[in-house]
């Protein structure tokens, strides 16, 4: 990874000021497992474009996906899906990896690592050095490194957030990135 690309974008992003999740889920198309329902390919700017996500409609997620590597991207504009262990840990199971994390809107974020459908690391921002999850002291180097924990008094967790992401997946989650990338839309239902 670049160690001068860009990770903290999204904390001056006007379209993700209400809040967003970035869900990298390894080697399935997740589409089809969410019970989702595809509406259309769109741009960068229509998933992240209408700056209110969820709000309106507490019956589903609205998400864009789109593939990068041996990666899928899950981008939600102010959503919770990937950080809803019921929807995302079944994504994980049978030696599948999922890391996402929930950031923006003024409030302190949230970092989650499922393997093997099970909840490996849950890191509030607010409270990092308390993180739980079954395998949370395996991941302390990884969150050193990417400046998260370790004395290091982030104010503003996005950037190391996003280091971490892409320590773990290859795909530094650059603005460039996810811009140039077409999304399949899909709604899915909330459980």
């Amino acid at each position: 990874m670049d160690p001068s690309a860009d990770l903290s974008w999204p904390a001056r992003s006007a379209d993700l000021s209400h809040g967003f999740c970035f869900t990298m889920v390894r080697d399935i198309h997740p589409y089809e497992m969410l019970g989702g329902e595809e509406l259309q390919r769109v741009e960068w700017h229509r998933v992240v474009g209408p700056g209110d996500g969820e709000a309106g409609v507490r019956s589903r997620y609205f998400i864009g996906i789109a593939r990068v590597g041996d990666w899928s991207v899950i981008v939600e504009d102010n959503g919770t899906l990937g950080v809803t262990g019921s929807i995302v840990a079944p994504l994980s199971a049978e030696g599948g990896e999922v890391v996402a994390y929930r950031g923006g809107g003024g409030g302190p974020g949230r970092l989650l690592v499922f393997r093997d459908g099970n909840l490996a690391l849950d890191l509030d921002t607010s409270a990092p050095e308390d993180a739980g999850g079954s395998d949370a002291g395996g991941f302390r180097s990884e969150l050193v490194a990417s400046g998260l924990i370790g004395g290091t008094n982030v104010s503003e967790p996005t950037g190391p957030a996003l280091r971490f992401l892409a320590a773990r997946t290859g795909v530094p989650l650059t603005l460039e990135l996810l811009a140039e990338r077409t999304y399949l839309l899909v709604t899915v239902p909330q459980a």
